[in-house]
């Protein structure tokens, strides 16, 4: 059923929510590095809408830079003071000039668990039974904190309590309203403004004009989804967890479903925006974050950190953290590095333990083994870089490249002041501080003399002893 083209969603995104105690607005409290609000509009963008509605409020400013950055197609309509959310309807309607087809979805800024296909299914719910207005319930083990849905005998709804005005009988029931509704938009229009505020909250309810619709003979019906979470909203930061713990569930069971082992799965941290091909290995402990590609037969972790990050096949990354790079095939980093965004890698380069590489190319075959510090370098094919060495690339003024050819063997504890270049198949002696530029092929030594001094260890712990007698 194509429905799409007579369908306006409106998303409810004014309130603070006091519960979560933070100058945040709630919907911009992230899961799985996105904001709550990321997945509702992600969500019901799906359905290919005539109009999508955000109703803002709290800190409107942020929260309208980020759906102008991010949905550009969301029109955003502010609801000044939080009233309740069938005020903030009333605020959709005042727009003038707005075609908004014949039904209008209507969900909560919160519920980032509910399914494409529930929502699709409640649409044609609400179309196929001629109902003025169709909403989404389930039965809950635990249904503290959700509006109760109050039937007759036969099983047709009366009405819809909010907890906070049920009665000691009407909290006992389990089937809740999700606050997910779809409205025949002229019945919704007509009766939105004709509600009053004789509740606890002293707000304008939305759930008020299902009792209103029913006393007027019309037909009010609902969808039941067998699966109680797609109804879990977020009000605190505790089930902000339980939802990310869920959405991470769910992540990494379709990666284990897909090819993908992940050895401890509840102690695994993954976007949903990562891709990991088959036959890739998540050893425990890993956070696994943005726009991260890993090719298949590759090993993370254990207790990696790794974002934003292009890793090739059959790569090997121990206890580092990797951040905006490219690494190649056959890789070997870690355990303990730290590679900066810039950083890009050909295939077979071993990175060892204790490494920082920053802004880098490092080329095939060419190994920076441990200790050792790599900023702003081009590193050519086949290189060896010794043991605690340095490229100086600050001044204190700007930032300056080295440029290491083919081949190149560079000793251990070695300084390289940039501006610098290394010729093909140059060799550095270890300890040495390299200023000027080295000549493909040549050996290049710079150390201070060294001096002997015959028996002088002998005289020098002579008189450590006299002093010490001395005090």
């Amino acid at each position: 059923m194509n429905f799409s083209k007579d369908l306006s969603v409106v998303i409810l995104a004014a309130g603070k929510s006091k519960r979560m105690k933070s100058e945040i607005p709630k919907v911009l409290h992230q899961i799985l590095g996105q904001p709550i609000l990321f997945y509702m509009l992600s969500l019901v963008s799906k359905l290919n809408p005539k109009n999508i509605f955000t109703v803002v409020g709290y800190e409107k400013e942020l929260v309208s830079e980020y759906i102008k950055n991010n949905f550009p197609q969301t029109k955003t309509v502010t609801q000044e003071n939080q009233l309740g959310t069938a005020h903030a309807v009333c605020m959709i309607k005042r727009r003038k000039g707005e075609d908004f087809g014949k039904n209008i979805l209507i969900l909560p800024g919160d519920s980032p668990l509910v399914n494409i296909e529930t929502l699709r299914k409640l649409v044609e719910n609400k179309i196929n039974s001629g109902s003025a207005v169709c909403v989404i319930t389930s039965i809950v083990p635990d249904p503290e904190g959700y509006g109760r849905i109050i039937k007759d005998r036969n099983e047709n709804i009366i009405r819809i309590v909010e907890e906070t005005d049920a009665s000691p009988e009407e909290r006992k029931i389990c089937e809740v309203n999700s606050s997910i509704y779809c409205f025949d938009t002229k019945s919704l229009f007509e009766n939105i403004e004709k509600i009053n505020t004789k509740n606890t909250q002293k707000e304008y309810y939305l759930t008020d004009i299902i009792e209103m619709l029913i006393k007027n003979g019309k037909k009010v019906n609902c969808f039941k989804t067998p699966d109680y979470l797609e109804v879990m909203g977020i009000n605190d930061r505790l089930q902000l967890s339980e939802v990310e713990n869920i959405m991470q569930r769910k992540i990494n069971e379709s990666l284990m479903k897909n090819g993908v082992t992940i050895r401890d799965s509840g102690s695994c941290y993954i976007e949903s925006s990562v891709v990991i091909d088959k036959d890739v290995i998540i050893e425990p402990s890993c956070f696994i974050k943005g726009k991260t590609r890993i090719g298949k037969n590759s090993t993370v972790g254990p207790f990696c950190q790794v974002m934003d990050t292009d890793i090739g096949e059959g790569t090997r990354i121990n206890a580092s953290v990797i951040l905006g790079s490219v690494i190649g095939d056959n890789n070997n980093i870690g355990p303990y590095s730290y590679i900066r965004p810039g950083t890009v890698t050909g295939s077979n380069v071993k990175i060892g333990a204790f490494c920082e590489i920053k802004k880098s190319e490092i080329a095939r075959g060419s190994k920076v083994p441990h200790l050792s510090y790599i900023g702003d370098t081009e590193i050519g094919s086949g290189v060896n870089i010794g043991a605690s060495s340095v490229t100086v690339n600050y001044d204190g003024f700007k930032k300056s490249k080295t440029i290491i050819g083919d081949d190149v063997f560079i000793g251990s504890d070695t300084m390289l002041i940039a501006p610098v270049k290394i010729g093909k198949g140059a060799i550095i002696a270890a300890g040495s501080v390299i200023y000027q530029d080295v000549p493909s092929n040549s050996l290049a030594i710079e150390r201070g003399e060294q001096k002997n001094i015959k028996d002088g260890a002998v005289r020098y712990r002579n008189r450590k002893k006299l002093k010490n007698t001395k005090e």
